[in-house]
């Protein structure tokens, strides 16, 4: 699927019915929610354009709703060189999800961006295949570049998306 074009939210929609359908139960154990932890475009099933599904479950866990949507933010808006959209696209996936405590999710963006990038590069030097694969097809650079991005646009990001 392309990078969210915002014509149809649903993938936040989504993201919000499992967190709404997880919390409180024994499967978010102490934590806000279940977190799927790995959202993508290339993670989601969809009909005629409209996500219906999520896949590749192996890394979720329970945690804070804060984390999927700073991967909604990330993985699907794709703030970084050349996209003058983000800030404006990261706002509207808050409003779709109804996130209103907004005042971490740059940060948590970042986070999850550096990770990432981390576990590559530990990966593929571990030889793990996935992991040398993806670095030797540039993801880790990527990330990187995409989290510079992130903290040089931090202050129009984080005004974008509100507190």
């Amino acid at each position: 699927r392309p990078a969210l074009d915002m014509k149809d939210p649903a993938d936040e929609r989504l993201v919000r019915e499992l967190h709404d359908l997880t919390a409180k139960t024994p499967l978010a154990g102490d934590q806000e929610t279940v977190c799927h932890n790995s959202l993508d475009p290339r993670h989601t099933i969809s009909q005629k354009g409209v996500p219906y599904a999520f896949v590749d479950w192996e890394a979720a866990a329970p945690g804070a709703r804060l984390h999927d949507v700073a991967d909604l933010c990330w993985r699907f808006v794709r703030p970084g060189p050349g996209a003058e959209e983000a800030p404006r696209r990261m706002r509207l996936v808050c409003d779709t999800y109804g996130r209103a405590d907004r005042g971490q999710l740059v940060e948590a963006i970042m986070w999850r961006q550096d990770r990432r990038r981390q576990a590559i590069e530990a990966g593929a030097r571990a030889g793990d295949p996935r992991m040398r694969a993806l670095h030797a097809q540039g993801a880790a650079v990527r990330v990187r570049d995409q989290f510079l991005w992130v903290r040089e646009n931090y202050r129009e990001l984080t005004g974008a998306v509100g507190t």
